[in-house]
């Protein structure tokens, strides 16, 4: 296995349409860790995708450098990198049973040797007893060794998975990369596809880049993860780290289900000694160490970020909470979920999302005391929209 890193990367191309110039990546700065996982997450067109491919030679660089280990790639033909891809839509060739699609890489890869053989009967039987073997390795971990005479088309779209990623696993890449392996697969069969993918990397422990735009899949899958926006990473850390420390408001926003919610005229006001938040609606006072990092922005709007699980309906509060001032709002629309209730909640000029216990006693159109828990409220500068804390 090895690392991955970009350096300086850039990606600029011309749309063909508007005949304007495209800058897809921005000088990307980003290491991978040999043997990592890391998640590469961010809305539709923020260059993820455009990096994977780069790294797989399957687009030019523009700019900068790509190295898998100590070796620069730029101009390294992708069948000589010893990366795997993993697509979305699987590459399957329909006319080839499974094994046939997992040996085609490795038939390949192992062709001049094999020409080169032809007249040792003894060497040619061990090319093909090394590809085998490794095609009946790779199917037993992915419980597919019952698939390896069929068709892609007898097969459901959770055992092409299984038979794309095998494809992959053979050739025993120093990188994995994989460009939303999951989106075609239904809810049920993500979640446990996600799952046989977190078990694969712990037994494999092989360097891997995966694309996504669903930040669930993020979350529970990468030990770190590289949010990008407009081409431009935003932050690369764990995901807790990401979801409780964001570096901006982007990061805070997109990460977490249900989203973030923001308080775009917040302003810090003095309470006596300590700097409060004052929402217009109601004042939220912030704990001394937080409240500390606040005395430069005394008279300041700013950005108030409160996470829907930190809402809680005042019966239910935790006993940490019971002597914060409740904030009366009205209740729209309530989902309940089963083991909690999201609620739609208004305060006057803004609207809340809070997710609350089940048992709540809320009712749409009517009016709840909720508690706001100071201690994981997120605050943002308003111009830069970077976080204070």
């Amino acid at each position: 296995m090895a690392s991955v890193t970009f350096r300086n990367l850039d990606k600029v191309y011309t749309d063909q349409q508007t005949k304007k110039e495209v800058h897809a990546v921005k000088n990307l700065n980003l290491e991978i860790r040999d043997g990592e996982f890391l998640v590469l997450v961010g809305p539709s067109g923020c260059g993820k995708s455009t990096a994977l491919r780069m790294l797989a030679g399957l687009e030019e660089i523009t700019g900068g450098e790509i190295l898998i280990g100590d070796r620069v790639v730029n101009d390294i033909a992708p069948r000589d990198r010893n990366i795997a891809m993993v697509f979305q839509n699987y590459a399957l060739y329909p006319h080839m049973s499974v094994y046939d699609n997992m040996a085609f890489g490795l038939r390949l890869r192992m062709l001049p040797g094999f020409l080169q053989q032809l007249s040792n009967p003894g060497k040619t039987a061990e090319i093909k007893s090394e590809i085998d073997g490794r095609i009946q390795t790779a199917a037993k971990r992915l419980d597919i060794t019952h698939l390896l005479d069929r068709k892609p088309k007898a097969l459901s779209g959770g055992q092409r998975q299984r038979v794309a990623l095998g494809r992959a696993i053979v050739r025993d890449p120093q990188v994995f990369l994989m460009d939303e392996p999951l989106s075609n697969l239904d809810a049920k069969l993500r979640v446990q596809t996600r799952a046989e993918l977190i078990k694969l990397h712990r037994d494999l422990k092989a360097t891997t880049i995966y694309v996504t735009h669903d930040q669930v899949e993020a979350m529970t899958m990468g030990q770190r993860i590289a949010v990008m926006k407009d081409g431009v990473l935003q932050q690369c850390d764990t995901p807790l780290k990401l979801y409780h420390s964001p570096a901006n408001m982007f990061v805070a926003g997109f990460l977490g289900t249900p989203s973030m919610n923001f308080v775009m005229e917040a302003q810090v006001v003095r309470n006596g000694a300590r700097p409060t938040i004052d929402t217009g609606e109601f004042k939220l006072s912030l704990p001394e160490e937080r409240a500390a990092k606040l005395n430069d922005y005394v008279g300041r709007q700013v950005v108030l970020g409160i996470r829907p699980q930190d809402i809680h309906d005042k019966a239910l509060a935790p006993s940490a909470l019971a002597g914060e001032t409740p904030v009366r709002m009205t209740v729209d629309v309530i989902e309940p979920m089963g083991a909690v209730s999201t609620l739609f909640l208004n305060a006057g000029r803004q609207t809340f999302v809070a997710e609350i216990e089940a048992d709540t006693t809320a009712k749409e159109g009517a009016p709840i005391d909720v508690i706001i828990d100071p201690t994981n409220a997120h605050i943002f500068d308003k111009e830069t929209e970077q976080a204070v804390f």
